[in-house]
């Protein structure tokens, strides 16, 4: 059958393959927390709110930038240029909907309303669902 090589009609060839994967995981999911630092567990509002500004700022400017510049631009370089905006908007935005889905987790504050509301004006404003996503996450 082609270049394929051997073909082999055993059907216990494929347990040999499975005989050679390892069972038990080299470290457990508590030595992992174990070796992160305890500060990088501590939520703080201000660094939170701080990364939520930025992002928001970051995407006013891309947003101003095409909306000003790229209608000037001649037709090829206009056609090369929106895809390349939308590529870097989409990118900030998937950083905020990230920290929305954080906030479902109880990762962006040490209060839980602050992280609802926080989530649900996050994914809201890219529309799509918050506490569904969370209960059913």
């Amino acid at each position: 059958m082609g270049a394929g090589g051997q073909m082999s009609n055993d059907p216990f060839d494929g347990k040999k393959i499975l005989e050679r994967v390892p069972v038990d995981p080299p470290f457990s999911l508590s030595d992992l927390k174990k070796a992160i630092p305890t500060h990088c567990f501590k939520r703080s509002v201000i660094r939170s709110s701080y990364y939520v500004v930025h992002d928001l700022i970051v995407a006013y400017v891309f947003y101003f930038l095409a909306n000003t510049y790229i209608p000037f631009l001649p037709a090829p370089l206009a056609y090369l240029a929106w895809p390349v905006y939308w590529f870097c908007q989409a990118s900030v935005l998937t950083a905020l909907w990230v920290i929305g889905h954080e906030c479902g987790h109880h990762a962006f504050s040490e209060y839980q309303w602050i992280d609802d509301t926080v989530g649900f004006i996050l994914h809201s404003a890219l529309m799509t669902p918050y506490f569904s996503w969370k209960y059913s996450h």
